[in-house]
């Protein structure tokens, strides 16, 4: 049995248990407060934001509200992650074991994992998750609000068919007559001469130009346009997971799904209400993917 260690706890997020549970229901209270409405229909997939939950907590929260709204008991999470610190052939699966958080362990569906490595939705390999951020950001929220729910990581590569992964994964966990969600961990645009992406200056016209190529990204996105996903972030350097995003796409359209909604974006610089001139910024944005109109 292999155990992921919570290595972001303490930093990225409250590393003891009442702090961070206090700090996963201010998110939620964050998210409820911005309202709705949610798109009709079933549940299939959510897109979520990972950065610290001081910056994009209340986004991905709008997303877990959502499916505490409308999912009902939530057997497995099947979560598409960006993946920071390895360059990817095929998708990564940790297929055995347990995830730790302050909160309590999160358990590997250890049954999915298999049948998604059996049906060619990558391969059993830890490696890639270790000291990544893009998935552990979402266990707080699935500990907290689903504490009965599994979970099967995935850490996805930056290849323009993507999507393909995700159709499959979806066949495979629809066969299994489990109650599956899945969610992808993406931030949207890094803009800054950190990141040397810095065509607007700073300021005003440097969020504009941010929110404007967020927006880019996330047209082809909410279209289920799953060829148009991944060469939209590759052309406009519009999103880190986009690989993990497309195989959500993927995962909601082959399952019905005809549009994705968005339940909120917004940005680093905003998110922090610091002041200050605008100069370091990150697009983080909440969408969800039911069967049916998302009308």
């Amino acid at each position: 049995m292999s155990t992921r260690p919570a290595g972001k706890a303490g930093s990225w997020y409250r590393g003891d248990p009442a702090g961070l549970a206090a700090e996963v229901d201010a998110c939620v209270r964050q998210a409820k407060s911005r309202g709705g409405p949610f798109p009709a229909g079933k549940p299939l997939a959510a897109v979520v934001p990972h950065a610290g939950l001081a910056y994009s907590g209340a986004v991905a929260a709008a997303a877990f509200n959502w499916l505490v709204q409308t999912a009902g008991p939530i057997g497995t999470f099947v979560v598409f992650g960006a993946c920071h610190r390895m360059a990817l052939r095929t998708p990564a699966v940790w297929a055995r074991g347990a995830w730790e958080t302050p909160l309590g362990a999160v358990e590997i569906d250890a049954e999915l994992a298999d049948r998604l490595l059996a049906a060619g939705v990558g391969e059993a390999d830890e490696r890639p998750h270790l000291d990544d951020n893009a998935i552990e950001l979402q266990l707080p929220f699935i500990r907290r609000l689903f504490p009965a729910t599994r979970l099967v990581p995935i850490a996805m590569p930056f290849l323009p068919d993507a999507h393909r992964f995700g159709e499959l994964a979806a066949r495979t966990a629809a066969a299994s007559g489990k109650t599956i969600i899945a969610l992808a961990s993406s931030d949207l645009t890094h803009y800054g001469a950190a990141f040397g992406l810095m065509p607007a200056g700073s300021g005003d016209p440097a969020l504009a130009w941010t929110r404007e190529n967020d927006r880019r990204f996330l047209a082809p996105l909410l279209a289920l346009d799953l060829t148009a996903i991944v060469p939209a972030a590759e052309r406009d350097s519009s999103a880190c997971g986009a690989g993990a995003a497309a195989a959500a796409a993927g995962w909601a359209k082959v399952l019905g799904c005809r549009k994705g909604w968005l339940l909120t974006h917004t940005n680093s610089h905003e998110a922090a209400s610091s002041g200050g001139r605008a100069e370091h910024i990150v697009g983080y944005a909440a969408a969800a993917f039911a069967a049916g109109d998302a009308d």
